[in-house]
């Protein structure tokens, strides 16, 4: 009997950890701001305390940017980078890989839609 209680709250651990993360993971998305278009990646972690992110915008060579705020509820994501003045509310999609919203950034706003992105092969 002891085993079997054993297994059941292994079990559901690893199940809550599993369905606790569905913004977890590395995202991508393309920000068109008038005639330039720059790639950009989120990188979601979930650690014992809650979740973090760094922001890569990549083709202006800003990798590992802090995340200052983040906060996924009910399939909406916020996140806010503080030393840029940028701010991005989005819907994480029913299949969990696409996130659609908006990055709020100086007084303007861009429609951005960030696709989640497959882990590399090894």
């Amino acid at each position: 009997m002891r085993i079997l209680r054993t297994i059941v709250i292994l079990l559901t651990t690893a199940s809550l950890a599993t369905a606790a993360g569905p913004a977890a993971g590395d995202w991508t998305a393309v920000i068109k701001v008038r005639d330039i278009s720059l790639r950009l990646a989120l990188h979601v972690t979930e650690k014992a305390q809650g979740m973090e992110a760094t922001f890569d915008s990549i083709d202006q060579k800003v990798l590992g940017l802090p995340v200052d705020k983040l906060d996924y509820k009910d399939r909406q994501l916020s996140f806010e980078i503080a030393s840029i003045q940028a701010t991005y509310k989005g819907s994480l999609d029913k299949t969990g890989t696409k996130i659609t919203g908006v990055w709020y950034q100086l007084g303007m706003s861009f429609p951005l839609d960030f696709q989640k992105s497959l882990p590399a092969k090894p």
